[in-house]
């Protein structure tokens, strides 16, 4: 892949960064959706939260699937497949006139996107080498903050004049676009016959990871102690105890579990979990909180959520650059330090903050964010071994989206437990949501401070 022209590597990054730039406008837009759709639907946040949750577990669940179906066959068509299955979702999602409909569309979506997510790492990887390996990946965190940039505005804007199925349709357009553009631009790179796949360690980690992520995302509304809950946890258990000895004696194993040997893998999967656990304590409570306490509308919410993208495509951009100056120790303790001190500013933010209290927690943890996923993704992926490119990024992209549901699904529980207690003893409901919102911010703040003790571990 060093044949190709320099302009050549970067045209085909477009195309990569088309489907992250979609899969983050969707996130965006629908995350400023959730107040709008938990009213029409008549839930509660415990309950719309699986909007994001559900998404973002059968996208986690399918990623080490396709990651090493990606190795064994055509990159492209994965890649273009999954483009295709997200927008089939985005017009499903457009048209849900339920709670259900609505989650079915989502796991659709989720589908496509793991597809996605689980060949772009892999197809960077495999095009751009050395140093512009990093500029690659700090390129790629600018557009995944061009997505979320867009996505807020735009949403805000489209709820307000069209209501909260056009934030659905929105998408349907650069699904088209960038199919179109792959099919002629992305090259067929040359799959590994060799590589074949473990169905049964497939089937039994799928079950593991499925069953655990449902029980902690409906555990709040279910109840931690429920027979259902207990019974997905139990069952988690049991097929993790089935995959574990899948690999340990296969022939040819699943994921295998000696790439966690690698310490540039193993430290860099666990920095990546509790750094986006950190980050997503805020990202279903933060529109709620500026809903419910502070009474903004759609647009009002959009543009104060506009600032974490803007310094994180700033801090993504100059990390990429300072990956090959800096060890990637030095960059992600310090992006750990930026999200540190942005939980604690939305812990203590209060009943009455200013606009500017809110857009400068927002710039901190953005900095944050984009300081210490670049240099993170560049040490995984450039650790992978010979054959194990795709299964690589997509663990990688498994610990991201792992520590994603986490973050939502931990934080709501925390938030509701704190709320449910602040309302039994006569609080108002607006000090109550506050107190809740505190208690889940400092958890936030602790999963900082843990990833930023492990990142200054790490080689």
């Amino acid at each position: 892949m060093h044949k190709l022209r320099l302009s050549r590597k970067w045209t085909i990054f477009s195309v990569t960064a088309n489907g992250t730039f979609m899969s983050t406008l969707s996130a965006g837009i629908v995350n400023i959706a959730l107040p709008t759709m938990a009213t029409q639907f008549h839930v509660a946040l415990e309950d719309i939260q699986l909007v994001v949750s559900m998404y973002l577990l059968v996208l986690t669940c399918l990623l080490p699937v396709f990651g090493k179906l990606s190795d064994m066959y055509s990159r492209k068509w994965m890649y273009l497949g999954g483009f295709i299955v997200f927008g089939v979702g985005a017009l499903m999602g457009a048209m849900a006139s339920s709670l259900g409909m609505m989650l079915f569309a989502r796991a659709v979506q989720g589908v496509g996107s793991s597809a996605m997510m689980a060949t772009s790492q892999a197809l960077i990887a495999q095009v751009f080498h050395g140093k512009s390996r990093g500029k690659a990946f700090g390129a790629i965190g600018a557009v995944v903050a061009g997505g979320s940039l867009a996505g807020p505005a735009i949403g805000g804007a489209l709820i307000q004049a069209w209501g909260w199925p056009s934030v659905f349709w929105v998408t349907i357009p650069v699904c088209i676009i960038g199919v179109w553009r792959g099919i002629y631009i992305i090259p067929r790179f040359k799959s590994l016959q060799h590589i074949k796949m473990d169905w049964y360690g497939a089937v039994c980690y799928t079950l593991t990871s499925f069953l655990f992520l449902y029980a902690l995302n409906t555990g709040a509304a279910a109840g931690w102690g429920s027979t259902k809950i207990l019974s997905a946890f139990a069952a988690a258990g049991v097929f993790f105890i089935l995959f574990f000895r899948r690999e340990k004696t296969s022939g040819n194993p699943f994921i295998g579990l000696d790439i966690f040997r690698i310490r540039a893998i193993s430290y860099g999967l666990a920095v990546a979990v509790l750094g986006f656990t950190s980050l997503f304590t805020n990202s279903v409570l933060l529109p709620f909180y500026l809903t419910d306490v502070m009474h903004m509308d759609p647009i009002q919410i959009g543009l104060l959520i506009l600032p974490f993208p803007i310094t994180l495509a700033l801090a993504s951009a100059v990390s990429g650059a300072l990956c090959a100056r800096w060890p990637a120790r030095t960059i992600t303790t310090a992006g750990f330090g930026f999200l540190l001190i942005s939980t604690l500013m939305f812990a203590f933010i209060g009943k009455h903050p200013s606009v500017s209290y809110i857009v400068l927690a927002q710039l901190v943890m953005g900095a944050g964010s984009g300081t210490f996923q670049v240099p993170n993704n560049n040490t995984v992926v450039s650790a992978a071994p010979k054959g194990k490119l795709g299964v690589v990024a997509s663990v990688n992209a498994l610990a991201r989206n792992a520590g994603m549901i986490g973050g939502i699904a931990l934080s709501v529980a925390v938030f509701t437990i704190v709320n449910g207690l602040a309302l039994g003893e006569g609080n108002a409901a607006d000090d109550a949501f506050v107190k809740g919102y505190t208690a889940a911010m400092l958890f936030g703040a602790f999963c900082a401070t843990a990833g930023g003790i492990l990142s200054a571990k790490r080689d």
